[in-house]
């Protein structure tokens, strides 16, 4: 498993592989916080969700999209580096 993955939060690692799921079906890469926060039982509005989305970003595993309205409704992009580490995680289990 690929260093910085097995660094993770356990419950940034479920957002990430949540986020990859929502992507399936969908030609843009674009991933809602509210429902990856939601899957693993953390409050959407509060600082544990900031802290976790803080935690993908700086990994590199999410990004902000240009628009800033689009951010502040939740939604961002999944890299593909994000793509990869959800995967790798998934095999592990």
């Amino acid at each position: 498993m690929e260093e910085s993955v097995r660094k993770m939060s356990e419950k940034a690692l479920g957002m990430l592989k949540h986020m990859r799921g929502q992507i399936f079906g969908h030609p843009a890469p674009y991933v809602e916080v509210r429902g990856a926060s939601l899957s693993i039982g953390v409050n959407p509005g509060g600082s544990e969700c900031d802290d976790l989305v803080d935690e993908l970003l700086q990994a590199g595993y999410i990004r902000t999209y240009p628009s800033p309205s689009l951010t502040a409704h939740g939604l961002y992009r999944l890299t593909d580096r994000g793509m990869g580490a959800a995967k790798e995680a998934a095999a592990e289990e």
